[in-house]
């Protein structure tokens, strides 16, 4: 009988094989491969690494579609939360803010400590000059107080998603590979 397997099997057994839990005829078989494949004999020695598939196409237009609508939602919950900052609804902002920047860390991961609280800054001053949340305008003391308490709500949530990331495994040790982001 011929202990011949073709690479795709010999990859499947190999960590069998290393483990010591393959069977007589398994690891016979995978060294007879290693002995005359390079590549399998090049991971059985834990120098390679077999080559991970690209993830297709499709799974990539679907992580940016999921990325825009996180920072559509983004941007919406800001504009809900600045529209109530002059209404009795203003405490709403202690939940809308936090989730804006979640929404807005799963869009951006760790730039958005920076990108978030810049959309909200040129939003709040977009929306106080143009006057669209109450009749009278905010000073600039008032608004950059406003800015500044909400940048904290949204600094919270970006820390809640980056923790959250980091309990459930989709953290690496160093930077954070070119799939993930």
């Amino acid at each position: 009988m011929s202990n011949e397997i073709n690479c795709e099997i010999c990859r499947d057994l190999i960590p069998l094989v290393k483990d010591g839990v393959a069977s007589a005829d398994s690891e016979a078989a995978v060294r007879q491969h290693t002995s005359g494949c390079s590549e399998c004999a090049g991971l059985f020695d834990g120098e390679a690494v077999p080559n991970a598939p690209e993830p297709p196409k499709v799974l990539k237009r679907v992580k940016r579609w999921l990325n825009c609508i996180y920072i559509v939602l983004m941007v919406l919950g800001l504009y809900v939360g600045l529209s109530v900052t002059s209404s009795i609804d203003l405490f709403y902002n202690v939940l809308i803010m936090p989730v804006a920047g979640v929404l807005g860390y799963l869009a951006f991961r760790w730039k958005s400590v920076f990108i978030v609280p810049v959309i909200l800054l040129v939003m709040n001053i977009i929306t106080n000059a143009l006057g669209l949340f109450s009749a009278e305008r905010l000073g600039f003391s008032e608004l950059m107080m406003w800015t500044i308490i909400y940048i904290l709500f949204i600094a919270a949530g970006i820390v809640i998603a980056m923790l959250f990331r980091f309990a459930f495994g989709k953290h690496s040790s160093g930077k954070e590979s070119k799939n993930e982001r």
